[in-house]
């Protein structure tokens, strides 16, 4: 594949320490996409509203929203790397008690404790990603980002049977994995941070002056799009159950089939993003995230099929994954002094923000049925794709 080509370019160190932080994103963002798996059985086993459910991914999303700065802010002025193996440990604990917790504020609590762990792997972990890529930071950063789709892909597929053989415990089984990748990175720190002070010292940080109005612009566009994401990503499941009338397990494969065709998409565009300009690369895939999302509205609506489902979910997946690794290299671009602020906030905060909208998606699916949740994701799609047509071209580095 073209990415491949060109991290074959990278030292081989350099290789091996994205691969890694790949596996590591994977683990740590399974757990995101675990909880709308979970929902079901919350609402089944626990008398959860839709809106109750949601409140649930608020819960998550508001603590990253509330830890993403802090931690951007800090990794710019030093190392932190030992918060990318604390960080999965922690998000992997805070889903393993959602499974164990019998009452809503215990089930609120794990939800928050696993949404600050997801938050602070991002900034560190987006950063080491840069370091790692060199010249070739598009490629690098999709293949990281391409393990927070698998990730997402994976939750799902990886909680339903342990939600099946054990019930709602088996959550718990997800330390497993958390641990394990957390001890490789604690033995790999040395390494990052010599990988660190090489950057540094070879001034791999784009020159430039930080463009935050331009920055503003795009994490406007980031909230929007990753509340059509997270939308889907909360809703995709129970649409599938209450509206197409398949079991649970059904559910979770169309859930898995959007991300993991995200992740494809998003490895598809990280060479195609180091050679042309990244805004066409995300207003193209917004383009097709609103063309699929109605399409998905007007399947429940009117011709209600589980087997039209799984393509239209998996383009679906495909389009907002296209867009995935090119929006935290892009703010990169804009904050080429604050990468660690830039990237907690493409790839958490706004993020993050788009997430705080679950609850609003839960009271439409509670009142007007979840065809119109997916009507209005598609909505906040077309708006992100109005906002990224005024994403202005990153300042060129200044000539030596």
């Amino acid at each position: 594949m073209a990415a491949t080509a060109a991290l074959a370019t990278l030292d081989r160190g350099d290789r091996r320490s994205i691969a890694i932080l790949s596996i590591a994103h994977l683990v740590n963002d399974s757990n995101q996409s675990a909880l709308p798996a979970i929902l079901p059985w919350l609402v089944a086993h626990r008398g959860l509203s839709l809106a109750g459910a949601a409140t649930l991914v608020l819960a998550m999303n508001l603590s990253s929203s509330v830890i993403q700065p802090l931690f951007g802010h800090l990794s710019d002025r030093r190392s932190l790397a030992w918060v990318i193996p604390a960080s999965i440990v922690l998000a992997c604990l805070g889903t393993a008690v959602i499974g164990f917790s019998s009452s809503m504020p215990l089930m609120l609590a794990g939800a928050f404790v696993s949404g600050i762990g997801v938050a602070a792997f991002h900034p560190e972990g987006s950063r080491f990603a840069n370091y790692f890529g060199g010249e070739r930071r598009a490629a690098a950063m999709s293949w990281f980002t391409t393990g927070g789709y698998l990730g997402f892909a994976l939750g799902p597929l990886l909680i339903t049977p342990l939600l099946l053989a054990f019930g709602l415990p088996g959550a718990a089984w997800l330390l497993a994995p958390g641990c394990v990748i957390a001890a490789i990175i604690w033995r790999e720190l040395p390494h990052y941070r010599q990988a660190r002070e090489r950057a540094h010292h070879a001034h791999r940080q784009r020159a430039g002056r930080d463009d935050w109005r331009a920055f503003g612009i795009l994490g406007g566009m980031v909230a929007l799009r990753s509340t059509a994401f997270f939308a889907a990503v909360t809703f995709m499941p129970i649409f599938a159950i209450d509206v197409l009338h398949v079991d649970k397990v059904m559910g979770s494969l169309a859930l898995a089939a959007m991300l993991v065709t995200g992740a494809i998409g998003t490895i598809a565009t990280g060479r195609l993003a180091d050679r042309i300009d990244r805004r066409a690369v995300i207003s193209g895939s917004l383009v097709c995230v609103v063309l699929f999302g109605a399409a998905i509205a007007m399947l429940g609506r009117y011709a209600p099929s589980y087997a039209a489902l799984l393509p239209l979910a998996a383009a679906f997946g495909a389009s907002l994954g296209a867009s995935a690794g090119v929006l935290v290299v892009l703010g990169q671009e804009y904050l080429p002094q604050r990468i660690g602020i830039a990237s907690g906030m493409t790839l958490g905060l706004s993020v993050t923000i788009g997430g705080l909208a679950a609850p609003l998606f839960g009271a439409i699916g509670d009142r007007y049925g979840l065809v119109a949740v997916f009507a209005a994701l598609t909505l906040f799609a077309a708006l992100a794709l109005a906002v990224s047509l005024a994403l202005p071209k990153p300042a060129p580095p200044p000539s030596p």
